[in-house]
């Protein structure tokens, strides 16, 4: 079977990102975080690791972010999301608002368990060992759902 062009650039690229000599800020972050679904307004907390792994350039980190979150469904069962993203934090304009994306993968426990694609966009704020952050996240899991978080994540 033949390897798809994507998955060598993938392939290539976290081969690049294991051999660069710089490593990240060895600062760990802990926390939570609230989130309004969009679509039918069901709410959902959550508890938040925030990892940084490497630095890319001198403004530019990559990080691992496990996440953990129990969705109210106000009219059907509860759901547990687990999440593995991974965020790009961008701190070109200022070392105290860091833009963000974060691609991940996790699944969405209910009924059954379905892997989800997330898509994350957003915002840290970075004062000291606090570490504020608001997002919109959108959940490929057989349908689409959208999420707007906020959050506080603490320097450990």
């Amino acid at each position: 079977m033949l390897v798809s062009p994507l998955r060598l650039w993938f392939a290539l690229f976290v081969l690049y990102l294991a051999l660069d000599a710089r490593p990240a800020r060895a600062d760990v972050s802990l926390g939570g975080h609230f989130a309004v679904n969009l679509d039918h307004g069901n709410v959902h907390l959550g508890a938040d690791a925030l990892i940084p792994i490497k630095q890319i350039t001198p403004r530019v980190q990559l990080a691992l972010w496990p996440n953990f979150a129990h969705v109210f469904i106000h009219d059907g069962r509860d759901v547990e999301l687990l999440g593995f993203d991974v965020p790009f934090a961008f701190n070109a304009l200022s070392d105290v608002v860091i833009p963000f994306v974060a691609p991940g993968l996790g699944l969405s426990i209910g009924d059954e368990t379905t892997v989800k694609v997330n898509a994350i966009g957003g915002v840290f704020f970075h004062v000291g060992r606090v570490r504020p952050f608001t997002a919109i996240a959108v959940r490929f899991v057989r349908n689409t759902y959208t999420d707007l978080l906020a959050g506080l994540l603490i320097d450990l």
